[in-house]
């Protein structure tokens, strides 16, 4: 029989809906609450919509509100690929515009000039993104495809060495990609869709999913004053789960899951016992895309916030579950304009004359309009 796990038993079915047709949905009220508490989506994706900056940002502005948000932490994962270069600068740019709704989870950079060498010190670059007003970082690294593009780097290498040292020093969290879910790595299980999204992985040039598991858990025990955040529940059992609560007190849970919960059958007692016993390390996340939020991300935000509501938390750890907890760890700090034009800068200069490669150029051309927008600001 197949092996579930939570984000299988969780998991939702998303509802058609676009950004693109936003505009249409302006004057609506946000969605009906199971209750009035505070609700901070702290897992979106940066998509770049390709629009006019100004424009996608006011759209997702608007997306956020109507998926009932009262703020949300952009994570970043500029290591998926050249393509994502910019997008530290999109998130740092709405956080700028919205500071009271926005967050960001910056990542490290692979792509620019001189950035993927073994002398290169992540250490730098983490104070860097922080001296900018980054809340914490996420590390897409542990995704595999994401993680052959930026060089297969284990996560336990000298090399991020001083970047999670640093993290520790400062209180900064970290939100950790555990691989993804098992049955990617099988062949006889492989959908369409997974391959035309590069998440099969049975081949060599992939690292394997015990070899990605054992070094976050590694990271995790080497680093005891470092707060680590598993988005979607790490695609583990629930047993895996529990067995690293109970490990590691400096391990958060992000609840990127949907559903109202009634459909897990025996999981439901699992998760259930999970929140009452941790209620202030499980964090609200959906995992959505900002160029989708008033649509699948909404629906499924709606039914998680419903289906938390149903497990039976007291008041105080039901806030602490969609806002509290995640308040806690990234205190709200403004955005250093003068720091992000001058990061822009170190873009724009080592874009100069770069790239070779025709299929680059418009990368270029869109991450040199985010820049041209940030010198305005």
């Amino acid at each position: 029989m197949k092996r579930r796990t939570f984000l299988s038993v969780l998991g939702i079915t998303p509802v058609a809906g676009s950004m693109a047709g936003l505009a249409k949905s302006f004057g609506q009220q946000a969605p009906q609450q199971a209750n009035n508490m505070k609700v901070i989506d702290s897992h979106v994706h940066v998509v770049d919509s390709g629009k006019p900056v100004l424009q996608m940002m006011q759209e997702l502005h608007e997306g956020f509100r109507l998926a009932g948000f009262d703020a949300m932490c952009y994570a970043s994962n500029t290591c998926e690929g050249f393509h994502a270069i910019h997008r530290n600068l999109l998130a740092f740019v709405y956080k700028h515009l919205y500071p009271d709704q926005g967050y960001v989870f910056a990542s490290l950079d692979y792509h620019l000039p001189g950035s993927n060498t073994p002398e290169w010190d992540f250490r730098l670059q983490a104070e860097r993104l922080v001296n900018i007003g980054a809340d914490g970082f996420k590390m897409y690294e542990g995704k595999p495809n994401a993680r052959k593009v930026c060089g297969n780097i284990p996560l336990t290498s000298p090399r991020y060495a001083g970047f999670y040292a640093f993290l520790q020093e400062r209180g900064i969290p970290l939100a950790l990609h555990i691989a993804d879910p098992p049955d990617f790595w099988e062949r006889d299980q492989a959908r369409a869709s997974q391959v035309e999204s590069d998440w099969f992985f049975a081949d060599l040039t992939y690292s394997t999913w015990q070899e990605i598991y054992d070094e976050c858990v590694a990271v995790i025990a080497n680093h005891p004053r470092l707060t680590v955040i598993i988005p979607q529940f790490g695609f583990l059992r629930s047993d895996q789960v529990v067995h690293l609560m109970q490990r590691f007190s400096n391990l958060y849970i992000d609840t990127n899951s949907g559903g109202t919960f009634n459909h897990l059958g025996s999981e439901l007692d699992v998760f259930t016992k999970l929140a009452k016993d941790y209620p202030n390390r499980l964090i609200f996340g959906c995992s959505g895309v900002t160029n989708d939020l008033a649509g699948s991300t909404a629906n499924k935000a709606r039914r998680m916030r419903e289906g938390i509501h149903g497990l039976g938390l007291s008041e105080k750890e039901e806030a602490d579950v969609l806002s509290g907890t995640f308040m806690a760890l990234c205190p709200q700090k403004p955005v250093n304009l003068d720091a992000l034009k001058r990061y822009a800068g170190t873009i724009k200069s080592s874009l100069d004359g770069f790239p070779a490669k025709p299929a680059d150029q418009p990368t270029v051309q869109r991450t040199m309009e985010v820049i041209d927008f940030i010198e305005r600001l």
